[in-house]
């Protein structure tokens, strides 16, 4: 099907992978698409490029790049006059929402699935006025994901979290707050770590909300209660595997809205871009967007 495609690049992608994407735009247009390719440059291009690319009129977004690109397109379309559908090329460092999709990792693979897979209502979470797809953490997570350098990030990939994570378990302290479940307190006190999940998993594979489903119309909360360091490293591997829903260390809940107090600011991320604050409201955007997911 000859369709209108613009595919919004992350930088700094490798000279192969950049190489097919090109191929195939070449293929594509010789079909009879139209097909633009744009890199971006700095924060907040892909944005800016997925909306111009709405608004004109484009019939598929292709998000070339990690997590954080797909954050980026993803908040373009929410306010684009209108929403093409959307499609993922996992050229990132974890690519936490395209691996729990199941789009293949190699250019061509995934670019078969853009064009020619099913279309996905998936709803459109936000955190105060960020809209992400995926998960959004805050406490021990996101102060590791915040904090990985850029380039350990392209030299060890995932393992950058590991490391970074590793160094911040050295000064693991927990936060104290309130987190309200659809108005009612889930959990008064000090916590290590929460997650609200869209989808299930986030850094690199870690499953921390493994009954979330993309299109329940709910979010799924995860706390973990502020434990000694050494509880909490044992439940370590249950957080990676999604097997800690039964501990009594862990609040899990599957929710319309959740808010967030924290007495002291904290570092949060929404599919692994950072912000900070004391106050965190989550809540489904009105309308879903279109994914092209495997068949």
């Amino acid at each position: 099907m000859n369709q209108s495609i613009v595919m919004i690049v992350r930088p700094g992608v490798a000279e192969e992978a950049l190489a097919a994407l090109g191929a195939e735009a070449e293929r594509l247009r010789a079909a009879g698409s139209r097909v633009e390719l744009r890199t971006t440059a700095e924060p907040g291009d892909g944005e800016r490029l997925a909306r111009a690319a709405a608004d004109a009129g484009a019939q598929l977004i292709i998000a070339a790049g990690g997590d954080g690109t797909l954050n980026e397109v993803v908040n373009g379309l929410a306010s684009a006059s209108c929403r093409p559908r959307l499609a993922v090329v996992p050229l990132g460092t974890a690519n936490d929402f395209a691996n729990g999709l199941g789009i293949p990792s190699d250019v061509g693979g995934a670019l078969s699935i853009a064009l020619e897979g099913r279309p996905l209502d998936v709803d459109l979470p936000m955190v105060n006025d960020r809209y992400f797809i995926n998960v959004s953490t805050g406490g021990f997570g996101a102060e590791a994901t915040e904090q990985a350098p850029a380039e350990s990030k392209r030299m060890l990939g995932a393992w950058a979290y590991l490391v970074t994570g590793a160094k911040q378990f050295a000064d693991l302290r927990p936060v104290t707050g309130t987190i309200e479940a659809e108005g009612r307190v889930a959990h008064r006190g000090a916590f290590l770590l929460f997650a609200v999940g869209n989808a299930r998993q986030t850094g690199g594979g870690s499953l921390l909300t493994p009954r979330a489903e993309l299109n329940d119309g709910l979010l799924d909360l995860l706390v973990v209660r502020a434990v000694p360091r050494l509880d909490f490293l044992a439940l370590l591997p249950d957080l990676r595997a999604g097997t800690h829903l039964e501990s009594p260390d862990i609040v899990y809940a599957q929710t319309s809205s959740i808010v967030i107090r924290s007495d002291e600011e904290i570092s949060v991320n929404a599919d692994g871009e950072p912000m900070r604050g004391t106050e965190f409201r989550y809540r489904i955007g009105e309308r879903p967007l279109v994914v092209m997911a495997p068949a």
